[in-house]
């Protein structure tokens, strides 16, 4: 696990049945200039095994408005099957470098088949992933 820094997180022991990220980061008020530093990556961790037919597209998301969706938005993505997302795994999301980002940075969980549901945890960090 990486270093966690609760000020940087995106999803609490989140039930993912709604599609957004409980918390977004402010980048222009909170953390002004964080997207000029060193790479990071979103890091999900399920706490309870996903259920449903087929799986999650997981997006970071960056919107001006303070709740960022699906809406073209997205810096980066994966696709995770549910036999993937058992207790304890570990989805890492590298973010991109370089581009510019809008002043709100969030999670969006989009449910493939719309049956599937899971908990998580995710939170930003530093990539390649601090072990502490």
């Amino acid at each position: 696990m990486g270093y966690r820094d609760y000020k940087l997180l995106f999803s609490d022991s989140q039930t993912v049945t709604a599609e957004a990220s409980d918390y977004n980061l402010d980048t222009e008020v909170t953390y002004p200039g964080w997207e000029k530093g060193g790479p990071l990556a979103a890091v999900v961790t399920v706490e309870k095994a996903a259920t449903g037919t087929t799986g999650f597209n997981i997006y970071v998301v960056h919107s001006a408005s303070a709740s960022p969706t699906k809406d073209g938005t997205d810096l980066c993505s994966v696709t995770c099957p549910v036999a993937n997302l058992v207790k304890g795994a570990e989805i890492i999301i590298p973010l991109p470098q370089g581009i510019p980002i809008l002043r709100y940075v969030g999670l969006y969980y989009n449910r493939i088949n719309g049956d599937e549901s899971m908990v998580v945890s995710a939170y930003l960090t530093t990539y390649p992933i601090s072990q502490q």
